[in-house]
C-alpha cells in the first residue's frame, strides 16, 4: 500500500489530504481506462477538491460548500467516486448523495457506487451503501458505524424533500448523534444547479429591496427541496457540501449570503478522448448540420403534417453510420439516435411514429427481390447520402469501404434497430438494454435531458428552438451528443435549427471563456461571480437569481465615476501619462476644451492601468473587473486576437472642466461634452473621439460642483470612460452583494 501526502498550494485549503489504501484500490481499477496522465490529473483534482473540505478529524462544529465544474457528459461520476475513496482514506465516515430527481438517476448512481467501490474491489468491508434509508434504518446505520473495520457508510438519496427531510431527521436521531459526534460528513449534490437552489431568491430579494416592511422570518420563503437540504446541513455539524454540475451558471450567481453560495472551486479536466461543445461547434463544424426553417417543428407557429426531409436524411445517416462502425469495423457493439423534437408530449408521439413508419418501410422494401424498383431507389438514396457524409471525413487511410461493400450491412442495421419512446418518468426509469441490438433510437424531449445517460450516441436530430431567450445552463444541458466519442466521431451528426446552432456557438464561447476564468482564479472573490454571455443568452433561470442581479452591456460608451481614491488615481493617470508619448488627436479643435492627446498600448499595459485605477462603488467596479477579464479574453481566445488599447487625454490643455455630481448617488450628471455645429465652433461631442478597431479609454479631469454642501465640491479628479465598439459588442450578468467595500479610499 503506498501513501502518500499531497500538498495542495492555495491558502483556502482546510487540511492535506492524504492517499491511502482506499484511493489506491480504486487507482489500480482505473489504469485499465485512463493513462497515465488521466490519472495524475484526476487524483490532483479529487485532492484539490478535497483540501477545501472541512477536516473530517477536528471534532467541532464546522461547514464548507465547494462548486466541482465539469462538463456536460464529461465524466463527474467518476470524480465524485474518486472523491468518495479519497474522503474515506480521510477519515470521513458517511458521504451522502443528493443523486438526482428521478427514480432513474438515482438508481444509476447507487449502482455505479456499488460496483466501482464495493463490488470491483480488492479489500472488504470498507464501504457500505444505503439507498433512500428511513428512520427504520437508524440502528442499522449505526451498527455500521460501530463495525471495527470502521466502513464508510454510503447513502445515495433522491433529490426531494421528503427524502432528504427522513435523512435529516436520521441525524438528529441519538443513536447517530451519539455514535457520530462531530466527525467529518461529505455531502455530494450531484447536477447542483437543478432543483437545489430556492425558486423564491427572486421573489424574496425584490420584496426585500422595496418593501420598508421586509420580516426576514415570516416573509422570507423558501422551495420545499432547498429547505430541507438547509435542513439536513444544520443537522450534521461537520459537513462539506460538495455541488456537482456542467452549468455553474446558477450556483455562481446566486446571493453570496445565500447558504448554498460556494466559497471555492475546482474546474475539472476532462479525459482526453471528450469530444464536448468545442469539439463539435468548433473543430468540426461539419458535424452540424442545419435543419431547413421550414422544417422545424413548432406545435403552434409550425405543426408539421408529414416527416420532413431532413429527418428522413438523418436516420439514414445514422443507419449508414450504425453499418459502418458495429458493423463493418466492429468499433463499437452498438449506436443510438436521439430525436428531441419537442417538449409537447404529442409531439413525441408523432417523431415516434414518423420514425416508426420509416423504419418499417424501408425494412419492407429491403426484403425485396433485387432488381425491384423500390429497392434500387432506396439504394439509390443511400449511396448517396453515404458519398455525401461519408466523404466528408473519412479518408483512403481510413480504409473507407466502398458502398457496395456495406449496402448488405444496411440491412441488418435497419432489421436490428429498436425504437424507444421515452416520455414518461415510467420510460425513463426502465433501463435500455443497450446490448441486445446494435441499434437504438430513443424519442423524446425533457426526459432525455439532464442525467439521461444515451450510450453511444451517435446521431441527434433536434428540431426544437425557444421563441425568446434561452437560458444558457438549458440549452447545455441538452446536449447527450457531448462525451467520449473519439472511436466513431466521424460517423456523429448533430441536427439543429440555425438559430440554435447560433445559440451553441454562443454557448461555447461563454463556457470556455468562464472555464478559463475560473480556472485561472482560485479564490471566488477573485472570480468577481461574473458571467460573460451573448446577447441572445441569460444565464439561467430568473426565479433563482437575486433581485440585485446586474445585467450590463459591454457595448458602446460607459462613463465611469471615481469619486474615491482621488489622489490614489492622480498618482497613477500621472505616472501613466507621463510613462507614455501620446500624440495629437487628429483632428484638433478650437478651444482648450476641445484638444485632445491619444495613445496606443499594449492591452497587458491596459489591464494594468486599469488594476491600479480605483473606484469606490459596485457597479464601476464591477465592470472594470469585466473589462479586464473581457481584454484577456480578446485578446487570447478569439480568432483575431486584439494587440492593443486606445487611450485619450480629454482637453488635455484644460486645467480642468467642471462637472455637476449628485451628491446622493455619487456619480456624474454628465462626463461628456455634447456636440457643437453652430459657426465655426463645430464639435462632434466627446463620444466620437473614439476608434472602431479596439477599446478606448479616455482619461477625463474634472472639478466636480453641486448646488448642496458637499465634502467633494470642488475637488478635482480622474476618471475615465470606457468604448467598447460593436464588433466586441457582449453582455455580462453579476451578482451584487449585498454590503460592498470601496477600493482603497483615499
Amino acid at each position: 500500500m503506498e501513501i502518500k501526502i499531497l500538498h495542495p498550494t492555495s491558502q483556502k485549503i482546510k487540511f492535506k489530504p492524504v492517499i491511502g489504501e482506499k484511493m489506491n484500490d480504486l487507482g489500480l481499477r482505473l489504469k485499465d481506462f485512463l493513462d497515465e496522465d488521466e490519472f495524475d490529473s484526476l487524483v490532483s483534482e479529487t485532492a484539490h477538491i478535497l483540501s477545501r473540505c472541512t477536516n473530517p478529524q477536528l471534532n467541532q462544529e464546522q461547514d464548507v460548500t465547494h462548486l466541482t465544474v465539469g462538463y456536460v457528459q464529461s465524466g463527474k461520476t467518476l470524480s465524485f467516486t474518486a472523491l468518495t475513496a479519497l474522503a474515506a482514506d480521510n477519515g470521513y465516515r458517511i458521504v451522502i448523495y443528493l443523486a438526482g430527481t428521478k427514480n432513474n438517476l438515482l438508481s444509476q448512481t447507487t449502482k455505479r457506487l456499488t460496483k466501482d467501490l464495493i463490488t470491483s474491489s480488492s479489500l472488504n468491508n470498507a464501504y457500505k451503501i444505503f439507498e433512500n434509508p428511513t428512520d427504520s434504518k437508524i440502528l442499522e446505520i449505526r451498527n455500521k458505524l460501530r463495525l471495527s473495520s470502521k466502513p464508510t457508510v454510503l447513502i445515495t438519496l433522491l433529490k426531494h424533500y421528503d427524502h432528504i427531510n427522513k435523512l435529516a431527521d436520521i441525524f438528529k436521531s441519538q443513536p447517530i448523534k451519539k455514535e457520530l459526534d462531530k466527525q467529518g460528513v461529505l455531502i455530494i449534490d450531484d447536477e447542483a444547479d437543478q432543483a437545489s437552489l430556492n425558486g423564491f431568491s427572486y421573489a424574496n430579494s425584490k420584496k426585500k429591496s422595496t418593501s420598508s416592511e421586509w420580516d426576514e422570518e415570516t416573509d422570507n420563503k423558501e422551495s420545499s427541496t432547498y429547505a430541507s437540504i438547509l435542513n439536513l446541513r444544520a443537522a450534521i455539524p461537520n459537513h462539506s457540501y460538495v455541488q456537482y454540475t456542467a452549468t455553474p451558471q446558477g450556483p455562481l450567481l446566486i446571493s453570496i449570503m445565500d447558504l448554498l453560495s460556494p466559497e471555492s472551486h475546482t474546474v475539472l479536466t476532462p479525459g482526453k478522448k471528450y469530444t464536448g461543445g468545442k469539439t463539435y461547434f468548433k473543430d468540426f463544424p461539419d458535424l452540424i448540420i442545419s435543419i431547413p426553417d421550414n422544417e422545424v417543428f413548432h406545435y403552434k407557429d409550425n405543426p408539421l403534417k408529414f416527416p420532413p426531409k431532413s429527418l428522413k436524411e438523418a436516420l439514414q445517416v445514422y443507419i449508414l453510420g450504425v453499418a459502418l462502425i458495429t458493423n463493418f469495423w466492429n468499433k463499437e457493439k452498438f449506436l443510438s439516435m436521439m430525436v428531441h423534437a419537442d417538449r409537447q408530449k404529442g409531439v413525441s408521439r408523432l417523431f415516434h411514429t414518423w420514425v416508426s413508419e420509416l423504419i418499417d418501410r424501408w425494412t419492407t422494401i429491403l426484403n425485396l427481390e433485387d432488381g425491384d424498383i423500390g429497392r434500387e431507389d432506396l439504394d439509390k438514396e443511400f449511396k448517396e447520402i453515404y458519398e455525401k457524409e461519408a466523404t466528408k471525413f473519412y479518408s483512403i487511410e481510413d480504409n473507407l469501404p466502398s458502398f457496395n461493400e456495406i449496402k448488405l450491412l444496411i440491412a441488418d442495421a435497419i432489421n436490428d434497430t429498436q425504437i424507444n419512446l421515452i416520455i414518461s418518468d415510467s420510460d425513463a426509469e426502465t433501463e435500455v438494454d443497450w446490448e441486445s441490438s446494435s441499434s437504438h433510437i430513443l424519442v423524446g424531449a425533457d426526459m432525455l435531458n439532464r442525467g439521461f445517460t444515451v450510450e453511444n450516441l451517435a446521431v441527434t436530430y433536434m428540431p426544437r428552438y425557444t421563441k425568446g431567450k434561452s437560458n444558457a445552463d438549458t440549452i447545455q444541458q441538452r446536449c447527450r451528443f457531448f462525451g467520449y466519442k473519439q472511436k466513431y466521431l466521424k460517423s456523429c451528426r448533430v441536427y439543429l435549427p440555425t438559430d440554435s446552432i447560433i445559440e451553441y456557438v454562443d454557448y461555447v464561447e461563454h463556457e470556455e471563456e468562464m472555464r478559463t476564468w475560473l480556472k485561472n482564479n482560485d479564490s471566488l472573490e477573485n472570480v468577481e461571480r461574473q458571467l460573460m454571455l451573448a446577447e441572445k443568452l441569460n444565464a439561467t433561470r430568473k426565479n433563482i437569481l437575486p433581485y440585485n442581479i446586474v445585467q450590463t452591456k459591454m457595448k458602446g460608451w460607459h462613463a465611469m465615476n471615481a469619486l474615491y481614491s482621488i489622489e490614489p488615481n492622480k498618482k497613477v493617470v500621472s505616472d501613466f501619462l507621463d510613462a507614455n508619448q501620446f500624440e495629437l488627436w487628429n483632428p484638433q479643435y478650437g478651444t482648450q476644451d476641445r484638444k485632445h492627446k491619444i495613445y496606443t498600448v499594449s492591452v497587458e499595459k491596459a489591464i494594468d492601468f486599469l488594476t491600479q485605477f480605483k473606484f469606490g462603488n459596485y457597479a464601476d467596479t464591477a465592470r472594470k473587473q469585466a473589462t479586464i477579464r473581457y481584454l484577456q479574453y480578446l485578446s487570447s481566445e478569439s480568432e483575431k486576437p486584439i494587440t492593443h488599447v486606445h487611450f485619450i487625454q480629454m482637453a488635455y490643455e484644460s486645467e480642468y472642466r467642471r462637472r455637476n455630481f449628485n451628491p446622493d448617488t455619487l456619480k456624474i450628471d454628465q462626463l461628456f461634452t455634447g456636440r457643437s455645429t453652430s459657426g465655426s465652433e463645430t464639435y462632434p461631442g466627446d463620444r466620437e473621439i473614439k476608434l472602431e478597431d479596439s477599446i478606448c479609454i479616455q482619461i477625463h479631469k474634472v472639478k466636480l460642483d453641486c448646488n448642496q454642501t458637499n465634502r467633494l465640491v470642488g475637488k478635482v479628479i480622474n476618471t475615465i470612460a470606457i468604448y467598447y465598439p460593436l464588433d466586441f459588442a457582449t453582455k455580462y450578468t453579476n451578482s451584487e452583494p449585498e454590503y460592498f467595500e470601496p477600493e482603497d479610499d483615499e
